[in-house]
This record gives C-alpha cells, sequence and structure tokens, in this order.
C-alpha cells in the first residue's frame, strides 16, 4: 500500500501527521462533510474512469465513486487513514467500480499511469504549506494526466470578516458514537487566522462522554493549512502547465464571485508550462 517512488509513506508530509492521530475519529468530523459529493461524481461519471484522488483520507469520495461505477485510485500520506479507507472497503463488499490506495506524498509519486480526470477535494490542498510544495503537487498531478485530462479541486474563500478578527470562537460541531462502541464522541471546534502568514488553523478537541453525558477523556490536535485566495489559483494553476475553463462558487455550480463561500476550480492540462 506504500508508493516505491515515494520512498517512504508520507514523504515528509506534514498532513500525514496532523491525520494519523485522528483517522478512527475523522468520518464522526470533519469527514463528516457531505456536500461536494454529488458534484465531484458528476464530474468524475463526465470525464470516465479510471479517476485519481488526491488525498483520498478514509474514502469520503472514493468509495462513492466507485460505488456508482467509476474506477479509482487514491493516495494520500498518512497510512493510519488508508488503514480506515481499506476496512471500510471491505465491509462494503463488492462494489461496481475498482478502488486501488497508496500511500504517497502528493508532492512526488510516480503511478505509471495517466487519468482523465484528477480530484483534489475538501481543503485538501491547502495543506501544502509553501508555493513550491504547491507547485509539486500540481506538477506531480499534471504528469499523471491524459491529454486534455481535467483537475478538480475545490477549497474555501478565505472569510475577510474573520481574518481581521484572528479568528472564530469555540462551538460544538458534532456528536457521533464512539469508535470503541461505547458512549458518544462530542466534537469541539475554533479557528484561528494568520494573517501574515495565510495560515489557517482548525483547533479540534474531541471529548468522549459516557451514556450519562459525562466526560471521560478529550484528544486535542491542530489542523495547520495555507488559504488560498481566489485571485492567487488561476495563475498558480497556469505556472504549471493547466488552463482553467471552470471556475465556481458552490458546488450548485453558481458563479464564483465576492460572497462566495466555496472557491472551485476546474483546470485542463496544457502541452507545456509557462
Amino acid at each position: 500500500m506504500t508508493c516505491a517512488s515515494c520512498g517512504s509513506s508520507s514523504g515528509g508530509d506534514r498532513a500525514a501527521g496532523q491525520y494519523d492521530a485522528i483517522a478512527d475519529l475523522y468520518d464522526g468530523y470533519p469527514g463528516n462533510y457531505l456536500e461536494d459529493i454529488p458534484f465531484f461524481v458528476e464530474e468524475a461519471k463526465r470525464a470516465g474512469s479510471p479517476v485519481l484522488e488526491v488525498g483520498v483520507g478514509t474514502g469520503r469520495l472514493a468509495l462513492c465513486l466507485a460505488a456508482v461505477g467509476l474506477d479509482v485510485v487514491g493516495i494520500d500520506s498518512s497510512p493510519a487513514m488508508l488503514g480506515v479507507l481499506v476496512r471500510k472497503r471491505e465491509a462494503a463488499g463488492e462494489l461496481p467500480g475498482r478502488l486501488r490506495v497508496l500511500a504517497c506524498d502528493m508532492r512526488a509519486f510516480s503511478l505509471r499511469r495517466r487519468f482523465p480526470m484528477a480530484i483534489i477535494a475538501f481543503r485538501t490542498f491547502l495543506y501544502l504549506l509553501t508555493r513550491a510544495d504547491q507547485r509539486r503537487a500540481l506538477r506531480a498531478i499534471r504528469r499523471h494526466l491524459a491529454a486534455g485530462g481535467r483537475l478538480a479541486m475545490s477549497f474555501f474563500v478565505p472569510p475577510s470578516e474573520l481574518i481581521e478578527r484572528g479568528g472564530t470562537e469555540e462551538q460544538e460541531m458534532t456528536r457521533f458514537a464512539a469508535p470503541e462502541g461505547s458512549g458518544e464522541v462530542v466534537a469541539y471546534d475554533w479557528t484561528e487566522f494568520v494573517r501574515g502568514r495565510q495560515r489557517v488553523i482548525s483547533h479540534i478537541t474531541y471529548e468522549w462522554q459516557d451514556a450519562e453525558g459525562r466526560p471521560r477523556r478529550r484528544l486535542q490536535r491542530d489542523l495547520v493549512a495555507r488559504y488560498l485566495f481566489a485571485d492567487e489559483a488561476p495563475p498558480l494553476l497556469e505556472s504549471c502547465g493547466y488552463r482553467v475553463v471552470e471556475a465556481y462558487g458552490g458546488f450548485d455550480r453558481s458563479a464564483l464571485a465576492e460572497d462566495s463561500r466555496e472557491q472551485i476550480w476546474i483546470a485542463e492540462s496544457r502541452e507545456k508550462e509557462r
């Protein structure tokens, strides 16, 4: 399950360490997000098999793609997240589409095949904290696209008010059954914005509660990312050999505007980089 060309399962990717510790909790939060799945399924069906998903995680999207008959190759730098995905795939039984996963660093991988579409969903691209790493990943993905192949990726529009304020207040996000099968886990979250470095830090606390709602233990983890403004994305993509063909401000395909909450980019592979 390791991509031999990477040299290791994590390839030095910081995101691997961030997610390994919460892999068994991820599907409860933040992996309970579902809003983008119909959009990416539609895009992938239009492009056809096989689909490359970068940052496949626990299979939130990949299992849905396989369920509608698409073949999927998923890469992720977190072996623990991939372990959860494998267990879920086995529990699901036979799927119409094939699903293969490998532990790889998105900045440096070689699968020796090409794809009509690659997807980077749910803010995964933002875990690349430098422009150099962003370019390395985009170029590695482009090398795996067929002629005219497309890359689809999404992440949030940086909220100017919260950036100015410095962040949000902590709030309860969701409750879900404890992975151990006894009691439940309550997920709390507050988001910090570091304006000078374009950093966004999600401070997540998981609290295990017994049947009477009494706290038993807590786990706190910080997920560090680099937010990207909408005017940064097109020149970045173009510098790495892509041509932006569609941009949306929501998964309903609404136009990307100043008041949009999401930015969704569809870019086509070009012959040469700029």
